[in-house]
């Protein structure tokens, strides 16, 4: 029988769910033949990757942005000192 609902999308998300299936059991594979330190490894990395990478971007972009806010400041307190001894 003819499917009456098709959809557009559902041969790109077949063929998506097929790869992904492939990779995931590309991946399996790579996992049971690694020895236990590299596995440690492996697990230290995505952890590293997961966790502290982000924080340690999303913190430079923090100081980053607290720096060209204070920026500001600065040029503007600059401005006035400079304004005052020209006027003395």
């Amino acid at each position: 029988m003819k499917d009456i609902n098709w959809a557009p999308g559902n041969t790109s998300f077949r063929a998506f769910w097929s790869e992904l299936c492939t990779y995931a059991r590309e991946g399996l594979a790579a996992l049971r033949i690694m020895s236990w330190p590299m596995l440690l490894g492996c697990c230290l990395g995505l952890a590293f990757l997961i966790t502290i990478l982000p924080l340690a971007i999303m913190l430079f972009a923090l100081v980053m942005l607290l720096r060209w806010a204070s920026s500001g400041d600065d040029t503007h307190a600059g401005t006035q000192a400079e304004n005052r001894q020209s006027a003395q």
